[in-house]
């Protein structure tokens, strides 16, 4: 389940471009609102989180220096739970307004709440990415196993987003993918991100992909998204 969240800009200054870890931050605050039972339990499980959000997507932009300048941008939060979803929608028409930086004053203000109908999948599909996908993985550096962000270039990238995907979908639905099949057949348009989450870096990649798999798995990661940490903003999906 989708919607679209349209907002207009309310504050003369710029946001950052690291306004992800905001963002994230807000909409966990706004979930909060609504519903405390399901923001805890979110916050509490260990396991993986079954949400994601897309990039401000600008319907204009303000030349200017030092951030994004804009009036109107939307952007997308999706979740295979309705319920989820359901609170989030209440909670940011319960207090739409945004405050990304450390000031607590508003930047900008939720406009309009669309819920998207529902997508149908068929066993393969071309995506956008509408947030940077990150994927990680552990290997062996002097001696010791570090962690290491992937690129599409690496094979290992593709290895561990399907194993990813369906210890997510198998998680969520307590059962195995019926028919587990993924293949990347084409990849292009590959941009290159470092994003600021809290204290770190994470690298990662906007692109385009043409994915093989089972209708349940597309739609799993058209919802929950794709890559790691999906809460925090990577990961958001749409189809070209």
């Amino acid at each position: 389940m989708r919607c679209k969240i349209t907002v207009q800009k309310i504050s003369s200054t710029p946001i950052h471009y690291d306004y992800q870890y905001g963002l994230a931050s807000m909409l966990y605050a706004r979930l909060a609102s609504a519903n405390i039972t399901l923001a805890n339990e979110i916050h509490s499980h260990q396991g993986f989180k079954f949400y994601t959000f897309s990039n401000l997507i600008l319907e204009d932009r303000i030349p200017g220096k030092g951030g994004l300048n804009f009036t109107k941008a939307h952007f997308f939060i999706s979740s295979p739970d309705s319920e989820f979803i359901r609170s989030f929608t209440e909670g940011l028409l319960l207090e739409p307004e945004f405050f990304l930086g450390k000031n607590k004053k508003a930047d900008f203000i939720i406009e309009r709440v669309e819920i998207l109908p529902q997508r149908e999948f068929l066993d393969s599909c071309m995506f956008k990415t509408l947030s940077p996908v990150y994927v990680k993985t552990m290997r062996k550096k002097d001696g010791k196993l570090v962690e290491i962000d992937l690129y599409p270039k690496d094979s290992k990238f593709y290895e561990n987003l399907h194993t990813n995907l369906t210890a997510r979908y198998e998680e969520y639905y307590g059962h195995k993918v019926e028919h587990d099949f993924f293949d990347v057949l084409d990849v292009k348009d590959v941009k290159p991100k470092r994003i600021s989450i809290g204290n770190s870096f994470r690298r990662c990649s906007l692109m385009k992909m043409t994915l093989e798999a089972s209708p349940e798995l597309l739609g799993f990661a058209y919802d929950a998204g794709l890559g790691e940490k999906n809460a925090m903003g990577f990961g958001c999906l749409d189809v070209v």
